[in-house]
């Protein structure tokens, strides 16, 4: 036996005490109610989820499954929206798709969740034809065709996705990785799963090579060889979407915070440790500031006792880019050595960018990016500094932004579409 089959197997095994309905939530409080659950000898499953099964009815027509949390268009964000860049211009080869809901909901309007992927990526041949389904119900099944591959798009997926290799023709399936995921929770039954899935048999898309590296270096994984078959590409910033608006001289300056106190990754509490501090130390004392949260919903929070954090309500795609182009500063902190979106847009849109550093994503090659993009190491004082050297240059005329990014999807797919259709063929004829 090949230690690839040897790895499929034992993942295959694995797979089918992982993945189920429901799932186990960590306990609250350490109290007897809390534990419960836990006394039935029939375990409740580590990750929720469909259960996969094979149906013969769709093995005439193969497809290429995306795996997503969910199918909702009021949620939709760059992850998800990436996930439809990519996948949908495999309908331009011929290649079918169906995008299954896994564990949040499919918008009850289809032909709306068409419409938005038709906007957001300007595919529209094959559309009409792909099929959408919903499997996050309490006990919903994930029925799939020998034929199938899977696309998984988070590590819950990505452990549906390998309980699923029981039920089709491809010994591996694709892991298309945005971040870092293991670093989303603390060390913990979560974080142990979803670390798991970079060793399962896998052909990896990466959303930057910062994240590609740091895989390597971290020797995380099967990514720990140089033999594992991977493909990454930068993302593409819409120049139309992001560009720069000028507002009246009249109207305060705009800091925007990109704030996620639900997302510990984001270091909510450093960012406004930072904006204090700064607010402190007379960083915005030069003209009148406006201070804009974006990200989740938050109540108004003093800086100073001249100056109020407010929050922004989510924004249309194209209103969020004026936003941030009538913006002249952007905070936004990220423990992961992915960039996230919101500093390339903001590079984009004219603005300068406070961020932080974390390995391969250095201040050097973030500035390779753009020298719009400031960068420090995670501590309050540096990052404190940065900001004040950016709201000092914005009242400095600046040339047109430079950024080394690709202006369109197809641009920043040049290599990574033909990668990942010829892994889909590959797959397929396993």
């Amino acid at each position: 036996m090949t230690a690839l089959r040897r790895v499929v197997r034992l993942g295959r095994r694995a797979a089918r005490r992982i993945v189920g309905s429901p799932a186990v939530n960590e306990p609250s409080a350490d109290s007897a109610e809390s534990f419960e659950r836990f006394r039935s000898l029939s375990t409740p499953a580590l990750v929720m989820g469909p259960t996969p099964r094979h149906d013969p009815a769709r093995d005439g027509d193969p497809r290429v499954v995306v795996l997503l949390p969910h199918l909702n268009v009021d949620r939709m964000s760059g992850g998800p929206n990436t996930v439809f860049q990519v996948t949908a211009r495999l309908l331009r080869t011929g290649i079918k798709l169906r995008y299954a809901a896994t564990t949040g909901p499919l918008a009850p309007d289809v032909a709306g969740l068409r419409d938005h992927m038709q906007r957001v990526t300007g595919v529209e041949a094959g559309l009409d034809d792909v099929d959408f389904v919903d499997a996050s119900a309490r006990g919903a099944a994930l029925d799939v065709g020998a034929e199938d591959v899977l696309i998984a798009t988070w590590w819950r997926t990505a452990q549906m996705a390998n309980a699923c290799l029981q039920h089709v023709r491809a010994r591996e399936f694709i892991y298309f990785i945005q971040d870092f995921e293991p670093g989303f929770y603390p060390w913990s039954t979560r974080s142990a799963l979803a670390e798991a899935t970079y060793n399962m048999p896998v052909r990896a898309l990466i959303n930057e090579p910062f994240l590609r590296t740091y895989l390597r270096q971290a020797r995380t994984g099967r990514f720990a060889s140089d033999t594992l078959p991977a493909q990454t590409f930068m993302p593409a910033v819409e120049r139309a979407v992001f560009a720069r608006h000028e507002r009246s001289a009249a109207t305060p300056r705009r800091l925007v915070f990109y704030a996620r106190p639900r997302n510990p990754r984001n270091l909510f509490e450093m960012g406004l440790r930072v904006l204090r501090d700064a607010a402190a130390t007379g960083v915005f004392d030069g003209e009148p500031w406006e201070f804009l949260a974006i990200g989740q919903e938050l109540p108004d929070l003093p800086l100073s006792p001249r100056h109020v954090l407010r929050y922004q309500p989510w924004l249309r795609y194209e209103d969020y880019g004026a936003l941030l182009g009538s913006s002249d500063v952007l905070l936004s902190l990220m423990l992961s050595p992915h960039t996230s979106y919101p500093p390339l847009e903001m590079a984009a849109a004219g603005g300068l960018v406070v961020t932080n550093t974390y390995g391969p994503k250095t201040a050097a090659a973030l500035a390779a990016i753009s020298p719009a993009i400031h960068a420090a190491a995670l501590e309050v004082e540096p990052l404190v500094d940065e900001l004040r050297r950016a709201v000092t240059a914005v009242s400095t005329p600046r040339s047109s932004p430079r950024l080394a990014l690709p202006a369109t999807w197809d641009e920043a797919l040049t290599d990574a579409l033909p990668w990942l259709v010829e892994q889909v063929r590959e797959l397929r004829a396993a």
